[in-house]
């Protein structure tokens, strides 16, 4: 049996989605208010400990919210499991090395 009931992952599938909403609208509103125009502007924008925190939040469950998607496609539409492992394997290495960028990038600011 997988790790989640199809319940299970349509409810993180909903309540990501509601976050990664919020967050972008707020980081909308908040690069349309302030204007940044500069590097330096940018930078001080998010070396903020709130910004850092909630755009950290934001990216772990952005690639959570990717996982469960692309594993529910690959589960219904791939189906000999050597394969399936394969590409389940693959994505999962792309998902978290763009975690570990992002998460890096965000620090180095």
């Amino acid at each position: 049996m997988s790790g989640f009931s199809g319940m299970q992952a349509w409810l993180i599938q909903r309540f990501t989605a509601i976050y990664i909403a919020i967050v972008t609208v707020i980081l909308a509103m908040i690069i349309w208010l302030e204007k940044p125009t500069n590097f330096q502007q940018w930078s001080a924008l998010f070396s903020d400990p709130w910004m850092q925190t909630a755009l950290s939040i934001f990216i772990v469950t952005l690639l959570f919210h990717a996982w469960i998607g692309l594993r529910d496609i690959i589960l219904d539409y791939i189906h000999p499991i050597w394969i399936k492992m394969l590409v389940m394997t693959g994505i999962v290495l792309m998902l978290v090395a763009s975690g570990f960028w992002f998460l890096r990038a965000l620090l180095l600011v």
